[in-house]
């Protein structure tokens, strides 16, 4: 496992921003989803990944989404 998160440049502190909060942004890293700088705190987005604006686009849809019904449906 080592080994592939060193394939991208996951271990260059040049691709880790915002302390301990392990924002990942490397353009070069094919990855969408990569492990955390810190072992066992999980995995977090690769913010140099093409396809990231799509996905943060339709979260934000989807909480827009789910407010709107939730608003429409709160008085009934």
């Amino acid at each position: 496992m080592a080994h592939d998160r060193d394939r991208y440049g996951w271990s260059d502190p040049r691709n880790w921003r915002g302390g301990w909060l392990g924002i990942y942004l490397n353009r070069g890293d094919p990855r969408l989803w990569v492990p955390k700088k810190r072992p066992g705190l999980g995995w977090t987005v690769n913010l140099g990944h093409p396809k990231v604006p799509r996905v943060f686009a339709l979260l934000a849809v989807g909480i827009a989404v789910a407010a709107v019904l939730a608003a429409l449906t709160d008085g009934m």
